[in-house]
């Protein structure tokens, strides 16, 4: 039975721009699937003063674990500070790295809802 995943993904203003986020979102719209997982939907919903709210939502066939939320976490940040493309070498750099160094958090409310924070790496 698939299993719908609505991950709300949040980015630190200062660290991203709602231009860079405007083209996350159109980028992940072009894509008819998320590693194999059906897209239902990508939006940019709104913005405060330290964050820019997106929703993304696609289905799965089965919860996704911890480990596999982290790495799809990490790839949607590779989109979004690589727009346009993500080749291998650059998917890789990303990958490689740990949540904590790219500054992501998590908040698992059990349901298959998720919020990423990405608070981007600290310079």
């Amino acid at each position: 039975m698939a299993i719908k995943q609505t991950w709300h993904v949040l980015f630190y203003t200062k660290r991203f721009t709602a231009e860079q986020v405007h083209t996350f979102v159109d980028d992940l719209k072009k894509e008819p699937n998320f590693g194999g997982f059906p897209i239902e939907q990508v939006t940019f919903d709104y913005t405060t003063k330290e964050m820019l709210y997106t929703t993304f939502i696609f289905t799965a066939p089965q919860a996704v674990d911890q480990k596999m939320q982290h790495e799809m976490a990490k790839y949607l940040y590779a989109r979004v500070v690589h727009p346009g493309g993500l080749d291998t070498k650059q998917y890789y750099e990303v990958l490689n790295q740990s949540s904590q160094e790219l500054g992501i958090e998590y908040y698992d409310y059990g349901n298959g809802t998720l919020d990423i924070m990405l608070w981007g790496q600290q310079s």
